[in-house]
């Protein structure tokens, strides 16, 4: 038997507040140093995940 669940989205202050923190945590790393050509690309990686999670959260967000 199905089970009738409503599922509420986050709303867009969580949602760029996940990203804030992603982008806190990369901006750590940074400081700490970029080691090699690969840990660059693995932050860049994780930069172009955080500018996607921002503009998702506009586009996923419950409109007022």
């Amino acid at each position: 038997m199905a089970r009738n669940s409503t599922q509420v989205r986050p709303s867009l202050e969580q949602q760029l507040d996940a990203q804030v923190d992603a982008l806190d945590g990369l901006l750590a790393e940074v400081r700490l140093g970029v080691r090699n050509q690969r840990h660059f690309d693995e932050l860049e990686e994780s930069a172009v995940a955080i500018g996607t999670g921002l503009r998702d959260a506009f586009r996923t967000a419950p409109r007022p």
